[in-house]
């Protein structure tokens, strides 16, 4: 397991801060209500450990991950709780509720995750001055552990390590349940790290 010094630690909480910022800014312009948002928590983890540290591998999420190219290379996964989807997408459509399988729940909360998405990754590009583009952003619903499998099959990557990001963001007195996922190739884990004093 890495472990990081206090500039490192101080460095990714920044990131944490600016990407929550942006992102409850944006998502509040779609929603027309205020998002309030605590003080992120942001650790470097083994890609092993995420699932039970997220509620276990059996917890089922919605998912909305986007590939991650150029010199920062990976994927940036952005996960809801099943409720926390339905009361954000409700919101976003401005509906008392909404059938999660059709087009336009899952455009909603694919435009969501995707908005927090880019937010955090836009924070990390900008923190750790390494550019980035990403793809257009794909969803899944699964249990934990089948989803990370899934999506790392899928992609065909290869890590050990993952940035997660911990930040609640809250609707009135709806607290959302979601959280931000990096999962680096190991070359940007290592350009990251270096970036950030631990060359």
């Amino acid at each position: 397991m890495i472990e990081l010094n206090d500039v490192q630690i101080d460095a990714l909480r920044e990131m944490g801060n600016i990407g929550a910022g942006n992102a409850a800014t944006a998502l509040s312009q779609l929603i027309f209500e205020t998002i309030n948002i605590s003080v992120p928590s942001v650790k470097v983890t083994p890609l092993d450990e995420v699932a039970y540290l997220m509620g276990g591998p059996e917890k089922q999420v919605y998912v909305v991950y986007l590939e991650v190219m150029r010199t920062m290379e990976g994927t940036m996964l952005s996960l809801f709780s099943a409720e926390s989807a339905r009361f954000l997408t409700k919101k976003m459509l401005n509906k008392d509720d909404v059938d999660m399988q059709d087009e336009l729940s899952c455009s909603a909360l694919k435009e969501a995750g995707s908005i927090l998405c880019g937010s955090y990754l836009s924070a990390l590009s900008q923190i750790v001055a390494i550019n980035s583009v990403a793809s257009v952003p794909a969803m899944t619903f699964d249990m934990m552990g089948a989803m990370l499998d899934f999506i790392l099959a899928e992609i065909g990557l290869v890590a050990d390590d993952v940035i997660l990001i911990n930040v609640d963001l809250s609707i009135a007195s709806t607290k959302l349940e979601t959280s931000q996922l990096f999962i680096p190739k190991p070359r940007t884990l290592d350009l990251i790290l270096a970036s950030l004093g631990m060359g």
